[in-house]
């Protein structure tokens, strides 16, 4: 598979610094935190905008851009850049993995014979501003004038919904807590493995390119403004805090069998991450980086009360159209939506915890749905770089049972 597998390289990625809920980046809607990702990405890859020839954007929690214009996001974003105005523009929802699939939309476009669709290279990019989901009124419409609304109707907090999976008579932190529980994960590993995912962001941050090392490359500086319209230049993770394991198994379980915990579940926040994909011959046209290639990719259901499981088949898939074995691959970015979730991942699979998430993870990082998939391709393609690694995979699982996962390689190794 892997000798027929089209090539496709990354020319271009960064990603914002992820902001705390209600945080620094609160001031900025998912569109407006886009376009900074994307115009870095571009800039990065040195390509001349007028080459570029679709956007694919992700953003899950719509309306939270003033005047809820978030219908208009992936187009907003593309002419927000300058792209030509002939590029077509397409949002794509699947919802923790929204930011991968934009990706391996992206890659599918691009492998695609030209009289089927002729883009060669695509902007791929996905933004969450989390802090902004709104409280809606779901009044209904009166029947006798379309425009004016009954009285009554339901206030819902449109972030709780989606934290919820009523047809599956679940929520996502008791699938995590039912799949970590089945393989035999317990308390304390989910908190030590909190713990190591805030002791290796911080370590990260500490060595970050941005205090003069050559950690999270992918990330670049931004500025903004906070609440109160003082100008903040934000250059790290802000939801990453010093912890320790003793205070973590202090917090009260939330979930049946005591997996689940607010300091052992991802952090709800604000950010944005993009990659430029080139089909290869395309980016040596155009002399642009053509280094690192996607070498397969996995898309997979799984039974919805155990989500947290879905990159176990995706990573299968993916290595076997990549046609390269689980110890080929030398670094592993896998959300971590929870860590019951994440440890039963491990587990699973048998994965070396220490190739795993080495800059730590959701947990300590944030987990902005639409952007995490793009933002793990990112900190993994510049790690691989940073490392020397031939072979990463960036999986996650998503909510109502599913997982994607999409293998990065070195082609300079290959």
């Amino acid at each position: 598979m892997a000798d027929t597998f089209p090539h496709v390289v990354i020319a271009g990625a960064a990603r914002t610094p992820i902001g705390v809920k209600c945080g620094t980046l609160t001031a900025l809607c998912a569109e407006e935190l886009a376009a900074l990702a994307c115009e870095e990405a571009l800039r990065r890859s040195g390509i001349d905008r007028a080459r570029v020839d679709a956007a694919i954007g992700a953003n899950v929690y719509q309306y939270t851009a003033p005047r809820m214009q978030d219908i208009y996001f992936p187009r907003n974003v593309a002419l927000r850049c300058r792209l030509n105005v002939e590029a077509p523009a397409l949002l794509v929802q699947r919802i923790c993995g929204s930011g991968l699939q934009t990706v391996v939309s992206g890659f599918q476009q691009i492998a695609l014979p030209p009289a089927v669709d002729d883009a060669r290279v695509v902007l791929c990019f996905g933004a969450e501003t989390m802090s902004r989901t709104p409280r809606v009124l779901r009044g209904p419409r009166s029947a006798a004038s379309f425009w004016e609304f009954r009285e009554g109707g339901e206030v819902e907090d449109t972030l709780l919904l989606g934290l919820n999976h009523d047809l599956a008579h679940t929520t996502m932190m008791l699938t995590a807590d039912e799949y970590g529980a089945q393989r035999g994960v317990t308390r304390r590993e989910c908190d030590v493995w909190a713990d190591a995912s805030h002791a290796r962001s911080r370590a990260a941050l500490r060595e970050s390119h941005l205090n003069g090392g050559d950690a999270l490359c992918g990330m670049f500086a931004l500025d903004t403004q906070d609440a109160a319209g003082r100008p903040v230049h934000l250059a790290r993770d802000e939801c990453t805090r010093k912890t320790d394991v003793d205070t973590l198994a202090r917090l009260p379980a939330l979930t049946p069998n005591g997996l689940v915990t607010a300091g052992n579940a991802s952090e709800i926040s604000d950010g944005a991450a993009a990659v430029l994909l080139a089909g290869r011959e395309r980016a040596e046209e155009l002399g642009l980086p053509a280094r690192y290639e996607i070498a397969g990719y996995g898309v997979c259901g799984v039974e919805p009360r155990v989500m947290g499981r879905g990159p176990v088949p995706a990573v299968r898939q993916a290595l076997a159209r990549a046609g390269i074995e689980l110890a080929d691959v030398e670094l592993w970015e896998i959300n971590e939506a929870f860590a019951a979730q994440v440890v039963g991942v491990q587990k699973e699979l048998n994965l070396e915890a220490q190739r795993v998430n080495v800059n730590g993870g959701a947990i300590a990082i944030g987990h902005p749905l639409a952007a995490t998939g793009t933002r793990l391709l990112v900190d993994l393609m510049y790690e691989m770089e940073r490392r020397g690694a031939g072979y990463g995979c960036a999986s996650a699982c998503i909510g109502g049972g599913q997982g994607i996962a999409v293998v990065l390689r070195d082609a300079a190794k290959a």
